[in-house]
């Protein structure tokens, strides 16, 4: 899985798609919804570079299943919270969860590997924030 540098467009629309293509199937709604939400406006990423980072993220699933002959894309964990590092803004963490529970809701129907991704999310994203917090 190719790397993005911190705080990036990228990075976060990464995690975006993540939460759209996650349960295996990308359904019209939740595309639908994240135009819907102004999540890109308030991220400041175009839909141009979120539709290249979704096909990227898309050819590196891809790419890293060659090897399973047809099952299921399984992301390790510690590749999901490598993702996640990447967002190290408290802000823009803010943004992206909300942007991805919009995605997730839309189709009505919260998946198992859906409520895994989110919270995954929500404990290395508060864990890191309260790390920060007693630093500070």
């Amino acid at each position: 899985m190719r790397s993005y540098p911190t705080n990036s467009p990228k990075a976060m629309c990464r995690l975006l798609a993540l939460a759209m293509i996650v349960d295996g199937r990308i359904a019209p709604q939740e595309l639908k919804s994240l135009h819907r939400s102004g999540v890109l406006g308030a991220l400041r990423v175009s839909e141009d570079t979120f539709d290249e980072t979704a096909g990227e993220l898309t050819r590196d699933l891809l790419a890293s299943s060659a090897d399973c002959e047809g099952a299921m894309v399984e992301i390790a964990p510690a590749t999901i919270d490598r993702l996640l590092d990447e967002v190290q803004d408290e802000t823009l963490r803010g943004t992206v969860l909300r942007g991805m529970l919009e995605i997730v809701r839309a189709d009505s129907v919260i998946d198992h590997r859906e409520r895994r991704l989110l919270r995954r999310a929500m404990h290395a994203w508060a864990e890191s924030d309260v790390e920060a917090g007693s630093v500070a």
